[in-house]
């Protein structure tokens, strides 16, 4: 399954370099990184919401697991998984942006499964229907094809590319600006 969402472009590889060794890439990135689920009302709840950091998720020793926090719609935002690595100039960031929530393929399966229906009895039908109602069946399915799977696909994808940007971004960002302490 993961083969076919990398080839759908719903999982897409993404390598980063950074000059300054793990404990510290650790240690910058934290304070950027809300800990998963202490918000349960959603965005309305954000407006209440102790942290202000961007993004949401779990950081470890070797791995980071983060999705950037809602803002628009959370349903197709994709998560970042990735493995932090040991580089002679410092540490590299290997993971994956992954867009293939259940908010995308759930559609695409039901209406599959509502296609697969239909043209059952489509089939037991064939003596009964004209030319002109299978050109009408054809175009209906076409369009909620387009508008029960394609929007979802779309969305997600122009999501990946604002995420890849902007976690990019955002990391080189946190990285060579750190948040400075009360103390220094």
């Amino acid at each position: 399954m993961q083969g076919l969402f990398r080839k759908i472009r719903l999982i897409t590889p993404l390598v980063l370099h950074f000059s300054i060794d793990k404990d510290q890439f650790i240690q910058r990135l934290q304070p950027h990184v809300a800990p998963p689920h202490i918000n349960p009302f959603g965005r309305l709840g954000r407006i209440f919401s102790p942290e202000v950091a961007p993004y949401t998720g779990i950081i470890n020793t070797d791995t980071v697991q983060m999705k950037p926090r809602a803002e628009e719609n959370w349903a197709f935002a994709p998560s970042f998984r990735a493995t932090l690595l040991p580089d002679p100039a410092g540490v590299r960031v290997e993971g994956e942006l992954n867009g293939a929530s259940l908010h995308v393929v759930a559609p695409a399966l039901l209406y599959s499964a509502f296609i697969l229906f239909v043209l059952t009895v489509f089939v037991s039908q064939t003596g009964k229907m004209t030319f002109l109602n299978v050109i009408m069946l054809l175009l209906a399915f076409l369009f909620q094809g387009a508008f029960l799977v394609g929007l979802p696909y779309f969305k997600t994808r122009r999501g990946m590319q604002k995420m890849a940007n902007d976690l990019k971004r955002d990391l080189f960002y946190f990285v060579e600006r750190p948040v400075q302490s009360p103390n220094s």
